[in-house]
C-alpha cells in the first residue's frame, strides 16, 4: 500500500512537472505576445495579440501617459514624441491591427478609466466602413480580459495562452527573426517599427516598390473605376459610434482630435463612392476631421508607402506637422468642417472623374516617382 502511494505521488509529481514545463515554454516563447508585459519584453510582434499587451501595459503604467493615438494599423507610425512636442502631453500609440469602431469605443473608455487619458488622436483609415467589429475574425482581435474585467475571465484567458498547442511555440522559436513578422511594436511607445522593410528599401527602392506596393495596382484600378461601388455594411454603426465617442469625451473632459490618414491610390477601391462621401458628411456633423486620404499627388506616389495599405514614417511626421500648423506641402491635408465638407467632396468627386477618364483612355493612371515633389522626405 505504501509503495502504491509512492508511485501515485511520483506520477502526480511528474505530471505536475510536465505541465509546469509546458506552461513555461508557452509563457517565455509566447508567439502572440500575450505575456509580453509580464515577461518585461521591449517589443511585441505587430501581428500578435497587441490588444492584450498594450492594454496590460497601460494599466501597469497608469499615470505615465495622458494622451493616446487610437486607430488601426496605419496609425502605428505616428510619432508619439513629435505629438508630445506639439501638445505638451505624454503620448502613447495605442494602435491595434485591423482597428475598427467597436475597438475605438471600447479602448477609449478603458484608457480614460484606467490610465486617466485626457487627449485622444483618433486615426481613421476609411476602410472601417467594411466592418464594425473584428472580434469574430481571430482570437487576437478579441477584447482581452484585462479590459473586460473579472478575475474569472482573466484566469481562463491566462490558462488558454499557457496551455495552448506547444507545437506553435516551438515552431515560432525555431523560425528565427528572418521568418517572423517583419514589423514589431515597441511597448514603451506603442509605435510600429518598420526597420526591416526600410532596410530592403535602401537596398533597392524601385524593386521594393514593385514587389510590395504595386503588385495589385492595375487590378485595383479596375475595381476602382470599372466595378460597382464597394459595400459599406458598417457605415451606419460607425456614425453612431462616433457620436458615442464624442459624447464620452465631452462628458469626461477629454480632447478628441480626428484624422483620416493617407491612402495609396491602389487601395481606394475599397471605399471610394458617393455613399462614402455621405459617410464623411455625417461624420463632420459630429466633429471636425483632418483628411489626408484624397486623390493627392502624395497618395499617388508609391514611394511614400511601405506597402499597399500603409504609409511610411516620413508621411506620418508630415501629418502631425500639418495638423499643428507646420506642414510644408500645399494640398496635403484638409480640415473638414460643416462649412468646408461640401466643397471638399465636390472637388474629390471631380478628381475621381478626371482619373477615371485617364484610366478609360489609357488603361492606367500615372503615378509619381522618387524624384517628384510629391515624395515626402
Amino acid at each position: 500500500m505504501k509503495k502504491s502511494k509512492q508511485w501515485i505521488a511520483l506520477f502526480l509529481a511528474l505530471v505536475s512537472a510536465g505541465i509546469a514545463a509546458f506552461m513555461t515554454v508557452n509563457f517565455f516563447v509566447d508567439p502572440t505576445g500575450y505575456f509580453a508585459v509580464e515577461r518585461g519584453a521591449d517589443e511585441i510582434d505587430a501581428n500578435g495579440y497587441t490588444r492584450a499587451a498594450k492594454s496590460k501595459y497601460m494599466k501597469k503604467h497608469a499615470g505615465e501617459y495622458d494622451a493616446v493615438v487610437l486607430g488601426g494599423s496605419k496609425a502605428g507610425v505616428l510619432d508619439t514624441e513629435l505629438l508630445s512636442e506639439y501638445t505638451g502631453r505624454n503620448y502613447y500609440n495605442f494602435y491595434v491591427a485591423y482597428g475598427c469602431f467597436a475597438d475605438f469605443l471600447t479602448y477609449a473608455q478603458y484608457l480614460i478609466d484606467v490610465a486617466g487619458i485626457e487627449e485622444i488622436t483618433l486615426h481613421l483609415s476609411s476602410i472601417e466602413v467594411q466592418k464594425y467589429s473584428r472580434a469574430d475574425t481571430n482570437e487576437v482581435y478579441e477584447v482581452p480580459a484585462v479590459v473586460e474585467g473579472g478575475a474569472w475571465n482573466t484566469l481562463l484567458e491566462n490558462l488558454n495562452y499557457l496551455c495552448r498547442n506547444i507545437t506553435s511555440s516551438i515552431d515560432y522559436l525555431t523560425q528565427g527573426n528572418t521568418q517572423q513578422e517583419r514589423g514589431m511594436d515597441a511597448l514603451s511607445t506603442g509605435e510600429r517599427n518598420y526597420s526591416y522593410p526600410y532596410s530592403l528599401m535602401e537596398q533597392d527602392p524601385d524593386g521594393y516598390v514593385q514587389e510590395y506596393v504595386l503588385p495589385r495596382y492595375e487590378k485595383n484600378l479596375k475595381k476602382l473605376f470599372d466595378e460597382e461601388a464597394p459595400s459599406m455594411p458598417a457605415l451606419k454603426k460607425n456614425v453612431k459610434a462616433m457620436r458615442e465617442l464624442k459624447a464620452l469625451c465631452e462628458e469626461r473632459g477629454v480632447t478628441l482630435k480626428v484624422v483620416i490618414g493617407p491612402t495609396f491610390l491602389g487601395e481606394m477601391y475599397k471605399f471610394e463612392s458617393p455613399e462614402y462621401y455621405e459617410y464623411l458628411r455625417q461624420l463632420v456633423q459630429i466633429t471636425d476631421i483632418w483628411d489626408f486620404s484624397g486623390f493627392t499627388q502624395e497618395n499617388r506616389n508609391p514611394y511614400n508607402f511601405v506597402n499597399e495599405g500603409h504609409y511610411n514614417n516620413a508621411v506620418a511626421d508630415l501629418i502631425v506637422d500639418t495638423m499643428y500648423g507646420k506642414g510644408t506641402k500645399d494640398g496635403f491635408g484638409v480640415l473638414l468642417t460643416r462649412d468646408t465638407i461640401d466643397e471638399y467632396l465636390a472637388e474629390r468627386a471631380q478628381a475621381y472623374e478626371e482619373l477615371k477618364e485617364e484610366y478609360e483612355q489609357t488603361g492606367n493612371v500615372g503615378l509619381f516617382g522618387p524624384d517628384s515633389g510629391s515624395l515626402v522626405k
